[in-house]
């Protein structure tokens, strides 16, 4: 049975194709991805991996934030208190989106979480932006182009974020990373 953030991740798909003008089957076409699995995913029957949601905002021409986002109207300043952050669920963790919804937002603040040699996505996923990458908890490897970053907590990284990439965690214990991304 889909869960709160499986039907709201549903729900902002279908509303982002909608507006697109595009049926299931183009979405899924410009996605790369299957039919089934954009039906399942916008009808909240799947947690969709972080690269299956950064195909789907690819293809959309939206940051994957904004596959995150609750409906409402634009404010001038957004907390949004710990216990409330909206996450998906990964085969290897988790994803949390911190505040948002500025009318002219153009960062996404994500907490990224990973188990133990458990990694974001099987395949290096890109898009349109830059990313920085701050370690929180436990070590994690960030791998872009190819190249592939050891990150400790407190260390950073930066990077176009158009360039292949992926985090790994190929330690014994979880792995966490704030992820600011910016689209342009």
């Amino acid at each position: 049975m889909p869960n709160q953030i499986e039907r709201r991740v549903g729900a902002q798909l279908e509303a982002l194709r909608r507006h697109r003008g595009w049926s299931l089957r183009e979405l899924a076409e410009a996605s790369g991805l299957a039919l089934t699995t954009v039906h399942q995913v916008e009808t909240g029957r799947t947690s969709a991996g972080l690269g299956t949601l950064q195909a789907l905002a690819t293809a959309l021409g939206v940051p994957l934030g904004a596959l995150l986002e609750e409906p409402g109207l634009p404010a001038p300043a957004v907390r949004l208190a710990a216990a409330d952050r909206p996450a998906v669920e990964l085969a290897g963790g988790r994803i949390e989106r911190l505040a948002s919804g500025l009318a002219s937002q153009r960062l996404r603040g994500l907490v990224l979480t990973l188990e133990a040699r458990r990694e974001s996505a099987p395949t290096p996923i890109a898009h349109p932006g830059q990313e920085l990458v701050l370690g929180l908890e436990g070590t994690c490897v960030y791998e872009v182009a190819g190249e592939r970053h050891r990150l400790a907590t407190g260390d950073s990284l930066l990077f176009e974020s158009r360039q292949p990439h992926r985090a790994l965690n190929p330690g014994r214990r979880r792995a966490r990373v704030l992820l600011v991304l910016y689209a342009p």
